[in-house]
Formats: C-alpha cells, sequence, structure tokens
C-alpha cells in the first residue's frame, strides 16, 4: 500500500479521551460514497452521519487504492473502518459481514505506520545527541590540546629566556592578548549574530502561525457564508417550488393527477441530472484543488531540505576553512618567533665578538706601546679566560638543550595520561547515565501503563452507564414519537393524493442528505470544541508543541482541521499537569 491514513477527509487528528482511549475523527469524507464498515459489519453511506463522536473508539480511512488492496472492486471509492465502543448497543448492524481478516490487515497497516514513525523519530532525536555529544567531546580535545601547546610552549620559553628577552616576551604576551580578545570580541558578535538571527526564525515561524490560523479562519468564514447562501437559495427553491404547485393545482381540471404525475417526474429527472452535474463539477474542482495543494506542498518541502542542506554545507565548509585559517595561523606565528628569536641571537653573537675584537685590538695596541711582555702576559690570560668563557657556555648550552627536552618529554607523556584519563571518565559516565535514562524509562512506562489502564477502565464504565441511560431515554423518546406519528397517519386525509406521496419522498431524500452534511458539522465543532476544552483546563500548567512550550493562548489558535498543519495526538504527560501537542505537514 502506498500509505494509510488515520483521518476522514483531507485533515486528521487523533485525540485522547479521558488520557487513555484513542478516538479518531475527520473534517469530511474524502470520497463520494465510499465502503463503509462498523464492528466488522457493512453499512449504508447515509448512515455513517447517524453515528455520534461519543460512540466512535477509532477511524481508519483508505485511500481509493489502498481501499482496492484490501476489499476488491468493494473498495473503488475508498473506505471507512470504524470501531465503536464496546459499552455501546444501540447502532443497529444489518449489513454483510466483513472477515474479520481484513479488518485485522488493514489495523496491521495502521500499527506498521504508527511504528514506523515512532522509530523514525526516535532514530532523529538519538542522531541530533549523537551529534551533539561529538561536538562537545572535539571542542573539550580542542581546548585541551591548546592549552597543552600553550604550557608547552611557556615551558620551552622558561627555559631559555635570559634577562634580555624578557622585555620581548612581555611584549609578546601583550600582543597575543590583544589577539585573544579580538578573537574574542569576534566570537561575541557571531553570537549575537546567532542569536539574532534565532530570534528572526521564531518571529518568522509565528507569523507563519498567525497567518495560518487567519488563513483558516477565512476559509471557515468562506465555508459558512457558502452554506448560508446555498441554505437561502434551497429555501427560496422550495418556496418557487410550493408555490407553482399550488397554482397548477388550482388551474387543472379532472386530468390534473395524471398530468401533475408526468410533470414531477420530468422534474425529477432534471433535477438529479443537474445534481450529477453539479456534483461531478465540484468534485473535479476539488481534486484539481487537492493537487495543485499537493504539488505546491512537494515543492516547498524539497526547497526546504536543498535550502538546509546547503546552509548546513556553507557551515560545515565555513567551519573546516576557519579551522585551518587558525591552525596556519597558529604555525606562521610560531616560525616567526623562532626566527626573530634566531635573529636576535646572531646579532647580539655578531655584537659581542666585533665588541670584544675592538677591544682587543685597542688594548694590543696599548699594551705594545708599553711593554711587548706585558702584552704577551695579558694575551695569554685573555686567551685563559676566553677558553674557561666557552667551555662555560658549551656547558650551559647543553644543560639547557636537555632541559627543554625533558620538559616536552614530561609534558606530552602528562597531557596523554590526562586524555586517557578523561577519556575513561567519560565513557563511564556516559554508561552511568544510560543505565540510569534507561532505569527511569522503564519505571515511567510502567507507572505509565497502569495508570491508563485504570483511566481506560473507568472511562469505560462512565461511558457504559451513560449510553444506558442515554440508550433508554431515546427508546423512550422513540416510542412516544412513533405512538405520535401513528396517531397523526391515523387522522390523516385518507384521500392523500398519490403526487403528494412522491413529493414527500423526494423532500425526505433531500432532509436525509442535509441531515447528513449537517451532522458532520456538528461533528467537526465538537472535535473543536473538545481541544479547546483540554487546553484551557485548569488543571493543565504546561503546554508542549512538538516540545516547545508555549502558552494556552498560542496552542489554542491551532485547529484540529488545519488545512496545512494538522494536530496528531494531543495528550496529558507525566501527570503533573502538561500536554503535549504533536504536529504533522500535509
Amino acid at each position: 500500500m502506498k500509505k494509510i491514513l488515520i483521518s476522514i477527509g483531507c485533515a486528521f487528528a487523533t485525540l485522547t479521551v479521558n488520557a487513555a482511549s484513542t478516538v479518531s475523527f475527520a473534517k469530511e469524507i474524502s470520497y463520494k460514497n465510499p465502503l463503509v464498515i462498523v464492528n466488522g459489519y457493512k453499512i449504508r453511506f447515509v448512515d455513517y452521519a447517524k453515528i455520534k463522536p461519543e460512540h466512535i473508539e477509532s477511524i481508519i480511512e483508505l485511500e481509493p487504492e489502498d481501499a482496492v488492496e484490501v476489499f476488491g472492486e468493494n473498495g473503488r471509492n475508498g473506505a471507512i473502518i470504524i470501531k465503536l465502543i464496546d459499552s455501546f448497543k444501540g447502532f443497529s448492524l444489518e449489513g454483510a459481514k466483513i472477515d474479520e481478516r481484513i479488518i485485522e490487515k488493514v489495523a496491521y497497516y495502521a500499527e506498521q505506520a504508527k511504528l514506523k514513525e515512532q522509530a523514525r523519530l526516535e532514530a532523529e532525536a538519538k542522531a541530533k545527541k549523537d551529534a551533539e555529544e561529538k561536538e562537545r567531546l572535539a571542542s573539550e580535545a580542542k581546548a585541551k590540546r591548546e592549552e597543552l601547546e600553550a604550557a608547552r610552549l611557556a615551558a620551552e620559553e622558561n627555559a631559555r629566556l635570559t634577562a634580555a628577552e624578557k622585555a620581548k616576551k612581555d611584549a609578546e604576551d601583550k600582543a597575543r592578548k590583544e589577539f585573544e580578545e579580538n578573537q574574542r570580541l569576534e566570537n561575541d558578535a557571531k553570537n549575537r549574530a546567532d542569536a539574532e538571527a534565532k530570534a528572526k526564525k521564531d518571529a518568522e515561524e509565528r507569523a507563519r502561525l498567525e497567518a495560518d490560523a487567519k488563513a483558516k479562519k477565512d476559509a471557515e468564514e468562506k465555508s459558512r457564508l457558502e452554506a448560508e447562501a446555498k441554505a437561502k437559495k434551497d429555501a427560496e427553491e422550495k418556496a418557487r417550488l410550493e408555490a407553482d404547485a399550488k397554482a397548477k393545482k388550482d388551474a387543472e381540471e379532472k386530468a390534473r393527477l395524471e398530468a401533475e404525475a408526468k410533470a414531477k417526474k420530468d422534474a425529477e429527472d432534471k433535477a438529479r441530472l443537474d445534481a450529477d452535474a453539479k456534483a461531478k463539477k465540484a468534485a473535479q474542482e476539488k481534486a484539481k484543488l487537492e493537487a495543485e495543494a499537493k504539488a505546491k506542498e512537494a515543492a516547498e518541502e524539497k526547497a526546504r531540505l536543498e535550502a538546509e542542506a546547503k546552509a548546513k554545507k556553507d557551515a560545515e565548509e565555513k567551519a573546516r576553512l576557519e579551522t585551518d585559517a587558525k591552525a596556519k595561523k597558529l604555525v606562521e606565528e610560531k616560525s616567526r618567533l623562532e626566527a626573530e628569536a634566531k635573529a636576535k641571537k646572531e646579532a647580539e653573537e655578531k655584537a659581542r665578538l666585533e665588541a670584544d675584537a675592538k677591544a682587543k685590538k685597542d688594548a694590543e695596541e696599548k699594551t705594545r706601546l708599553e711593554a711587548e711582555a706585558k702584552a704577551k702576559k695579558d694575551a695569554e690570560e685573555k686567551a685563559r679566560l676566553e677558553a674557561e668563557a666557552k667551555a662555560k657556555k658549551d656547558a650551559e648550552e647543553k644543560a639547557r638543550l636537555e632541559a627543554e627536552a625533558k620538559a616536552k618529554k614530561d609534558a606530552e607523556e602528562k597531557a596523554q595520561l590526562e586524555a586517557e584519563a578523561k577519556a575513561k571518565k567519560v565513557a563511564e559516565e556516559k554508561a552511568r547515565l544510560e543505565a540510569e535514562a534507561k532505569a527511569k524509562k522503564e519505571a515511567e512506562e510502567k507507572t505509565r501503563l497502569e495508570a491508563e489502564a485504570k483511566a481506560k477502565k473507568e472511562a469505560e464504565e462512565k461511558a457504559r452507564l451513560e449510553a444506558e441511560a442515554k440508550a433508554k431515554k431515546v427508546a423512550e423518546e422513540k416510542a412516544r414519537l412513533e405512538a405520535e406519528a401513528k396517531a397523526k397517519k391515523d387522522a390523516e386525509e385518507k384521500a392523500r393524493l398519490e403526487v403528494e406521496e412522491k413529493k414527500k419522498q423526494a423532500l425526505k431524500e433531500a432532509e436525509d442528505q442535509k441531515n447528513s452534511n449537517q451532522a458532520s458539522t456538528d461533528f467537526i465543532n465538537k472535535l473543536e470544541q473538545d481541544f479547546k476544552n483540554s487546553i484551557n483546563n485548569p488543571k493543565i500548567k504546561r503546554v508542549l508543541i512538538e516540545g516547545k512550550e508555549v502558552t494556552k493562548k498560542e496552542a489554542v489558535k491551532l485547529s484540529v482541521f488545519d488545512v496545512e498543519t494538522s494536530i496528531i495526538t494531543y495528550d496529558r504527560v507525566n501527570g503533573d499537569g502538561t500536554i503535549e501537542i504533536k504536529l504533522t505537514k500535509k
């Protein structure tokens, strides 16, 4: 099957009665004269409107192509499978019995569709949670790496810095702090931009919901005006027909009855043909509108998915480029610092050597003039001192390199041990949280099932008592009306004309159609009112729409039969005065 609709009409809603038994209702019938099955028995479609909402436990509608697969040619106009509450015994089931295996097959497909949707939502939630956890761990790892790198660089700096280089280090620290401050300001600006974008998105969503509500209200107003216009036209047509009939009756001679019967038959044939043409035109127009709406919805969904994919790809590319740029900048900054340090060291060494050479030359010139012997002695002493200085310098350089290597090795070992300890701690914490969540979920599910069973039992007993009382009252009222009708019939004029009898039959059929339409309207109004009463119940403290908390005022703006978005379910959750509403996009 292509799809299973747990509804009737273009929109559907699954409502919860007393937080227990689920009841499905609908706005209108999608197809003309569908197959109607009540408690496993086929009934006339005209009798469908006689069923009251409080007597229905569930409704499943199948589209024509699906209904044909299940019921054969009998399902060519679609099918509606209704299950009445067990306590209701007031509906007569005189049609053909449908094989119970076929009914179970329909229920099976409906249940599979429900389970598939539940599994999809759970998979999406898990994927989202895993992605968030992955992002958090990556962020923590990155921060740790940056911290270790900073510690390593600081250790290297402290190991090799001289008194003369300290001033330069202070300047570099200042520059680094300024760079970090600029980065922080940039991040703050980005966060503000993200917050503003989110606020804009929320405002757009609120505007969309308000626009949807307005569109629904306009559609309802249009439907009301059309219904009023039709009722007025029907009344005028009825008055005109009655006036024509009276005038004709006064003017006719002895053969009036025969002529009137023929004229009535011709008029009925014409009215039937006109009605069939009108119904065909309306059905074609409805199918056209539904096809256009479906195509528009598909195009919008495609555009939305493409936009989301593009936005995700752009965000990932931006994050990658920023990460690459940052890493490149760090490498360049490190190379620059090392090059500057090396150049400075070489310049200082050159200056020192030049100064030593100049001092040596001056001393040699001075001592040569004073005494060659003293110059020789001084030269020997100088050579000794230079040898000692060189030996000392070589030893210090060796010690410095060994200290740097040891510090680097110690930092790397410390980072590794800390990373391993943290990973182990994260895994243990994750396992503990999952175990606690599982235990909590099992306990909550057990409590919920027990509460639902108790509530269902109480609701069924209450419904049974109310149904019995109502059935008794209906039976008494029916007996009284039948007695009155019989007395009236006995008192009627014996010579009632055959043409008037035919006219009465035609009016009765029109009235049945009108009552059917009125029953559907009452059906819809009751569902809308039940939804609003549930939201405005003083016991309800919180309202959630798709997990997001909203005000009661915002919630009641929703419609059970919205053209664009329908309510799947609304129910009390957790027993804490919370109602959760789930929506579906048609």
